[in-house]
């Protein structure tokens, strides 16, 4: 089998991508090697395009949210077979000897392998550790499920991480990419979801996904009728606002949680998470038990992100889409259009 293979890479920060072959690194034993039917494009990708975190390496072939099919495997591999169809997300790879690998945390790793650090879903074939794929279940629909594989978990993993229950208030900051199947996962767990959106257009789409009520982020007034209000509240946006009048909206021991990242740097009132022993925190994705709990999960109960399909060599429109708020809501890259 050749060791040659496909993507589109970006040659440098013009945000304009290219189709090149390149050479696969050795199959070790540990690892499967994936064709790649489909691959979510996700804003955190384009950030890397960009250059945003100033440490992208040109060429550079981006995508983390891939789905596909095994077609080999390394000579350890017994947990899977030829055929399989498997998802990928942000991490193609872990060092399997650390505490937080033992304890199936492997997301926690500090030497965990970023699947874009080395030519990633972006492409038509794709070398990772087994343990970083999760089967997909056949419930659900091959060619939407992908941007489960970076937005799903991201919004899932908070839910069992940190115990929400089915009574619990939840409040999604955002009807975006990552917000809208933030939604739809809280929906189906159970809780009473509001949507906090500042696009006033977006409102009719965040009660199809689950949302019970919808907040404007330019509604002060109606803001002010739930001081105290939610359990958790999911910051899902890249913008900034006004976090102590966020954090008067987070009930006593209640949590705001982020899953984007602000443009400035943040600060609190201390006074108002003493006095009613507030939490902040912060996550992304998950683990590869975790993602398979959540695909199970959206199986289930038929979560899936509303998408748009482009063929892979249209990703630059694609991208161009993503950029300009356009999407509704993620964008999915598939050979076979």
């Amino acid at each position: 089998m050749s060791n040659t293979a496909r993507g589109y890479a970006a040659k440098n920060g013009s945000n304009k991508l290219e189709l090149m072959e390149y050479q696969l690194k050795n199959l070790e034993a540990n690892e499967v090697e994936i064709d790649i039917d489909h691959c979510g494009v996700c804003g955190t990708d384009v950030s890397y395009i960009n250059n945003k975190f100033g440490t992208t390496n040109y060429p550079f072939i981006g995508g983390h949210e891939i789905v596909g099919r095994i077609t080999k495997m390394g000579s350890r591999i017994t947990d899977f077979n030829l055929g399989t169809k498997v998802g990928v997300g942000f991490f193609r790879g872990f060092c399997n000897k650390c505490s937080h690998c033992h304890d199936e945390n492997e997301n926690l790793c500090s030497l965990k392998e970023p699947t874009i650090a080395s030519n990633g879903g972006f492409s038509n074939r794709i070398r990772v550790q087994a343990n970083a794929c999760v089967p997909i279940p056949d419930g659900l629909d091959y060619a939407k499920v992908s941007p489960l594989l970076c937005a799903g978990i991201t919004v899932f993993s908070p839910l069992v991480e940190y115990n929400v229950s089915s009574m619990s208030k939840v409040a999604v900051i955002g009807v975006g990419g990552l917000g809208h199947v933030a939604l739809m996962f809280l929906k189906k767990w159970g809780c009473e979801v509001t949507a906090i959106t500042s696009t006033k257009s977006k409102a009719t789409d965040a009660k199809t996904f689950g949302a019970d009520k919808v907040i404007g982020t330019y509604d002060e007034k109606e803001q002010q009728k739930f001081s105290q209000y939610f359990d958790m509240i999911f910051y899902t946006i890249e913008e900034d606002l006004q976090w102590n009048n966020l954090l008067d909206l987070v009930a006593p021991n209640g949590r705001l949680h982020f899953l984007g990242l602000p443009k400035q740097e943040i600060s609190f009132n201390i006074l108002n998470l003493l006095r009613f022993q507030k939490t902040i925190s912060a996550s992304i994705v998950g683990s590869p038990k975790r993602m398979f709990e959540m695909l199970k999960f959206a199986s289930k109960h038929q979560v899936l992100p509303v998408t748009e399909q482009f063929h892979f060599s249209k990703i630059n429109e694609a991208i161009r889409k993503l950029e300009a708020n356009e999407l509704r809501y993620r964008a999915v890259l598939s050979w076979n259009l």
